[in-house]
């Protein structure tokens, strides 16, 4: 944020959180919500793919096995007509699909690590 010129209260201004918001987050102090993931980044001028590759550039060690299997699936998923499309998520429900899929890998890397 500050190598963009970017300050805490004018990304909570664009959030409309509270002056203190980003200070709490940043300490830990109250947990990100998944959709401040994407709001974040764009209130910096910014796209969260663009946010995310600077923060996590691409890895020199393979792929993991999950998200090799995610990569393929996507590649072949095919939308419904948008007149068929099931209701969107959500914000609720995302995150705790969120949080149950990193949870789930999270627990598959540590028990990669042991053995």
């Amino acid at each position: 944020m500050r190598v963009l010129g970017v300050t805490n209260r004018e990304v909570e201004r664009k959030l409309g959180q509270s002056p203190s918001y980003l200070s709490r987050v940043f300490s830990g102090g109250i947990e990100l919500k998944a959709e401040h993931l994407i709001l974040i980044p764009r209130a910096m001028g910014m796209e969260p793919a663009e946010f995310f590759h600077l923060a996590y550039p691409k890895r020199t060690e393979p792929d993991s096995r999950a998200a090799i299997q995610l990569r393929e699936s996507l590649q072949h998923l095919q939308l419904p007509p948008e007149e068929k499309r099931p209701e969107p998520f959500t914000e609720e429900q995302l995150e705790k699909m969120m949080m149950a899929t990193l949870r789930k890998l999270m627990g598959k890397e540590a028990e990669g690590e042991k053995g």
